[in-house]
């Protein structure tokens, strides 16, 4: 294959908003479009480099490919992106402010009693073993099998908050991610950020004093987050195979 036909379509192809295999059905698309059109000008006597050159200039110019293609496959996607970044805006608001903001205040209002982090009096430092022991977990999954396992002494409101809850804290992040931002198109980026972000999280609590550190709340925000690109995966599938090839709208 002709690498110049190959370059142009995937600086077509690969600037679309949609899944991987439908962008491969719209390159096999152009790629036999643009082999026809060659095809034609190597029979008119033009040699092979010029018949190429004149067949990409007659299917047209890139960019303006790709705003027909990605306006055939989706026509409202401007106002949807705007609507799923203000989605994006006030659940990131909710977060933070559930896991951050509100704690702080409350601090703030009520200073002769912490709800979020235990200081016994003897402890010489809130970084000090004692404080760390009763405030930190590091051993994975330590405190969701004590909660699982020890069910009749918890309860289950709070076995659902630190388990469930925690789990579908992040899963919209997961949904919308790979939704606005091309970089989250694989999953390993997304599940190191989360992890980061999580992480990051659970450290201002500790810090602030206004939660606990657990490393169990990192990894199941992270599951949660993989649920949620699971789910944005699965719907650009089926919303794709509904909609079948959509080049064909704007080539024929």
């Amino acid at each position: 294959m002709d690498q110049n036909i190959e370059s142009y379509i995937r600086g077509i192809v690969s600037r679309l908003n949609c899944s991987e295999e439908e962008k491969r059905d719209i390159m096999d698309e152009m790629r036999d479009h643009l082999q026809l059109l060659k095809s034609e000008y190597l029979r008119q006597g033009l040699a092979e480099e010029e018949a190429t050159r004149k067949a990409l200039e007659s299917f047209g110019e890139p960019k303006q490919l790709t705003r027909g293609l990605q306006a055939s496959m989706f026509p409202y996607e401007k106002a949807f992106r705007a609507g799923a970044w203000i989605c994006f805006a006030l659940y990131a608001f909710v977060v933070l402010y559930k896991l951050l903001f509100q704690r702080i205040i409350t601090r703030f209002v009520d200073t002769t009693r912490n709800p979020y982090f235990f200081i016994p009096s003897e402890a010489e430092g809130y970084f000090s073993q004692t404080v760390l022991k009763l405030n930190a977990n590091f051993i994975p999954f330590h405190n969701t099998m004590e909660y699982l396992t020890g069910a009749h002494r918890y309860d289950m409101s709070v076995i659902i908050h630190n388990t469930l809850g925690n789990i579908l804290i992040f899963l919209p992040l997961g949904f919308f991610l790979p939704l606005l931002l091309r970089r989250y198109g694989k999953l390993s980026k997304l599940i190191v950020d989360s992890m980061i972000l999580s992480f990051a999280i659970e450290t201002l609590q500790y810090g602030l004093r206004i939660g606990q550190f657990d490393v169990d709340d990192i990894l199941l925000n992270t599951f949660g987050s993989v649920l949620g690109f699971l789910l944005i995966t699965i719907m650009k599938h089926l919303l794709a195979l509904s909609k079948g090839s959509s080049f064909r709208k704007i080539a024929n």
